[in-house]
């Protein structure tokens, strides 16, 4: 029986940002015995890649695929974290967000009537990419929303810029947010103990959006609108929610100049794509593949399990050219010149 509330992590961050690379740097890193801490991961595409990266014994992973936890699994997410709190044994649960999670949805999802008494939101930790921001595509209405709600932000990916870039994007982050603290970074790697530290948050200001008041971090208590969450609109269509995901199997090894065509012929709809990929000089090894826009990094996967791993790639952005990308994969396997 759990005498105290479960206590919750939040991470969020626009597409690419790093979110991944900090949980993994952290889990990698901290003195919290890894049976004691679960995991949930979720992803917007129908595959959830970020979870395999994850992978740790005694470490409780638990995944949320096929869609945006603010606006279509939120009913996965509030379950599985009440079947977390059930667990005495668990100390800690960090919850990894779409990149395209609304904060306020999410915040509003983590204070509904069934998790209130069992579970206590810790801290709400924001990656942002600092040589993309504000970040491209359709995503800057999300990620203003994520830096007014993090009480910290991990300024990430700071080697791709030079300092003046990177004290103009801690100045804007601090119009925004001037209560967050701010910690610079790059792949993730940021002391673990600043990330999980139990400490006091500041009292940051009650933000309204179209009537609804939400005291950051909090049960939303004083609040004089109704948290059913039937009421609420999860479809998001004027925000990037309406990107289109979809996985590109790769069952057999390919050539990695095939690969790097392939990659360079690719529609520019295509924000993001991640995924494992075996190439044909080194088919034993399993390669992690990012990339958003122009920035691309291919890794070969530390883990004991790899061979375990479905070969393929994730597709997200705004109207995809599926029939293209797949078109375009032809000449992956097979090893043939990849048509213009």
């Amino acid at each position: 029986m759990r005498k105290q509330p479960l206590p919750l992590l939040l991470l969020t961050g626009f597409l690419g940002s790093g979110k991944t690379s900090t949980l993994q740097h952290w889990l990698s890193n901290t003195d919290v015995p890894l049976k004691r801490v679960a995991v949930i991961i979720n992803d917007f595409g129908e595959v959830n890649v970020d979870a395999a990266l994850l992978q740790r014994r005694q470490l409780e992973l638990r995944s949320i695929t096929g869609g945006c936890v603010c606006c279509q699994s939120f009913d996965d997410l509030v379950e599985q974290v009440a079947r977390l709190a059930e667990n005495p044994d668990l100390d800690l649960v960090w919850i990894e967000t779409s990149g395209l999670a609304d904060p306020e949805e999410v915040l509003d999802h983590l204070s509904s009537a069934t998790l209130q008494d069992i579970t206590r939101l810790r801290r709400m930790i924001l990656v942002i990419d600092a040589s993309d921001f504000p970040c491209s595509w359709r995503g800057r209405a999300v990620q203003e929303e994520q830096i007014r709600y993090a009480d910290l932000i991990l300024l990430n990916k700071i080697d791709r810029v030079d300092e003046p870039a990177r004290l103009r994007v801690e100045s804007k982050l601090r119009q925004l947010n001037p209560q967050a603290d701010i910690m610079a970074g790059h792949h993730g790697i940021v002391p673990p103990a600043k990330l999980s530290a139990d400490v006091p948050r500041a009292a940051h200001a009650i933000h309204v959006h179209d009537g609804n008041c939400h005291d950051d971090h909090e049960h939303h208590e004083g609040c004089d609108h109704d948290h059913d969450h039937e009421r609420h609109d999860h479809h998001h269509d004027d925000l990037p929610h309406s990107a289109a995901t979809f996985f590109l199997p790769l069952n057999e090894p390919v050539e990695r100049g095939a690969f790097q065509r392939f990659l360079g012929a690719l529609p520019v709809s295509v924000f993001r794509a991640k995924g494992f990929v075996r190439f044909a000089d080194a088919p034993a090894q399993v390669h992690t593949f990012q990339q958003v826009r122009e920035q691309a990094e291919l890794l070969v996967l530390p883990l004991d399990d790899a061979p375990a791993v479905a070969t393929g790639l994730v597709f997200i952005g705004p109207q995809l050219d599926e029939a293209r990308i797949r078109e375009l994969a032809r000449g992956l396997q097979a090893g043939h010149a990849l048509s213009s």
